[in-house]
């Protein structure tokens, strides 16, 4: 994590560390800290790209500003009465109230080993299947 965490641009809110349901990758990653030049940057891109539409919350960060911005639209019970946690976070980053970006491949998944309490009757949950990816942050 001490890689990436450079490569965080200023004023983030939140970032997923871990997601399903989304191609986060659609929004080219971000340039890696120690580009040294224009050339050099497309051969050296971080693992971070902005979110498109990540679901799921097994693993985020927040910065305080995302967290007091996540407290102010989920105090609001039409807003978060109205839809599931994951589905709240994806409506506020694609209407670019949170400023989210995904590690692509994540680094934290769901294993779906047992009995899902969200789909019952599904046995382990959804279909969406991840698998860790060596080398991710180049250690």
């Amino acid at each position: 994590m001490r890689r990436v965490w450079p490569s965080f641009p200023q004023g983030w809110d939140m970032v997923f560390l871990g997601h399903c349901w989304s191609n986060e990758s659609f929004h080219s990653a971000l340039p890696s800290p120690q580009a040294i030049s224009p050339l050099y940057d497309l051969l050296t891109r971080s693992h971070l790209h902005p979110s498109y539409s990540p679901r799921c919350t097994h693993a985020y960060a927040l910065s305080l500003s995302g967290a007091r911005h996540l407290l102010q639209h989920l105090r609001y019970p039409p807003f978060m009465d109205s839809r599931a946690l994951d589905q709240a976070f994806s409506w506020l980053i694609e209407g670019g109230r949170l400023r989210a970006f995904s590690v692509v491949p994540s680094v934290v998944i769901q294993r779906k080993v047992l009995s899902s309490d969200i789909f019952p009757g599904s046995g382990v949950g959804s279909a969406w299947r991840e698998h860790l990816v060596d080398d991710v942050f180049g250690t």
